[in-house]
């Protein structure tokens, strides 16, 4: 049997809804899913009849303990694994929080010696940054799995231009940190003195990174789209491009939503992006060309795109999904 160990998604990002893809092929196998309280209700409207449990670190550390004697696989699809526990599946999405900030150097230690310490199975989620940097933490290959992303369904386009006396909706997605660029995103905007012609949408939570760009660009017109209360669908709609700035993704869920749907998407040149959405999306050396391309946007002339997920990306996909249903089938005594 399974147990879900979401403690450590603190919302609804896109680490809660990759966990979810790959449970909803495996609920037959599924005994429970550990969460925060706050997202309970969240996981339960995707997984109606689950069993979920809220926890405190007590009853975290408890039902953790439980999932060990009866010899569950603890399926974590976060970067948090436990020591001493060999039964275990965890997933690496990006480098970033292992590399940047004042905490990066003491996490990258705790992730190392706690990768050390069990025989877990290590999952990576792109193999242009993820898997070496899983592989420079001395985890042998055979421990290691490519386990991407599945890829969204195409977001239902209604309207093909939402640009209102000349001004373009501009679609950035997530709030979560500083990884995201955007202070030096909405500089270039400034500096170019697009600030006028410009209306920037974005997708996530009122997070205190995204207060603080607000506060900083006072002159940007810069709306919130919270994501739990529009759905992808929606936000879609509400705008005439994807933009991001960000150099540091492990994927990126809703720019794949948005190149099947044909909506234009506009990328930094990294190598993850290029693994995933080369063909679609339009990429650009740094943030200054891709700000001068935004100069150039004429939303009447914008065509589709057509674009179809990579063939090797729904097989890798396929591939770990069924061996997490292997390795939650096995019976241990």
């Amino acid at each position: 049997m399974i147990v879900a160990n979401f403690y450590n998604i603190k919302a609804t990002n896109g680490l809660f809804f990759y966990g979810l893809d790959y449970l909803r092929d495996s609920c037959d196998l599924l005994r429970i899913i550990l969460v925060r309280p706050e997202l309970k209700r969240r996981v339960s409207e995707e997984l109606p009849g689950v069993s979920i449990i809220e926890c405190s670190v007590w009853r975290y550390l408890i039902e953790i303990l439980r999932a060990r004697l009866r010899g569950d696989l603890l399926y974590t699809p976060t970067s948090h694994p436990l020591p001493f526990i060999s039964r275990q599946w965890i997933v690496l999405h990006d480098s970033y929080p292992f590399e940047v900030g004042s905490k990066a150097k003491l996490k990258r230690i705790l992730l190392k010696w706690s990768l050390a310490m069990s025989r877990c199975r290590v999952a990576y989620i792109n193999r242009s940054e993820a898997k070496p940097f899983v592989a420079c933490l001395g985890v042998d290959a055979r421990r290691m799995i490519f386990a991407p992303n599945r890829f969204p369904d195409a977001s239902q386009r209604i309207s093909h231009s939402t640009s209102q006396n000349g001004i373009v909706s501009v679609g950035l997605l997530g709030t979560d940190s500083a990884k995201k660029n955007y202070d030096r995103l909405f500089g270039a905007v400034r500096s170019a003195s697009l600030s006028s012609r410009l209306v920037f949408r974005v997708y996530g939570h009122n997070s205190a990174y995204f207060r603080e760009i607000q506060s900083t660009f006072p002159d940007i017109q810069i709306e919130l789209v919270r994501s739990d209360e529009q759905s992808i669908d929606a936000f879609m709609n509400g705008v005439d491009i994807i933009v991001s700035a960000s150099e540091q993704e492990g994927f990126g869920r809703p720019i794949a939503s948005a190149l099947l749907s044909g909506l234009p998407v506009e990328l930094l040149d990294r190598p993850v992006f290029r693994e995933f959405f080369n063909g679609g999306a339009r990429f650009h050396p740094d943030i200054n060309d891709l700000v001068q391309s935004l100069s150039r946007l004429n939303v009447n002339s914008m065509s589709n795109i057509s674009f179809v997920a990579p063939a090797d990306v729904v097989e890798g996909y396929e591939l770990a999904n069924a061996e997490i249903r292997r390795l939650g089938s096995i019976v241990v005594r």
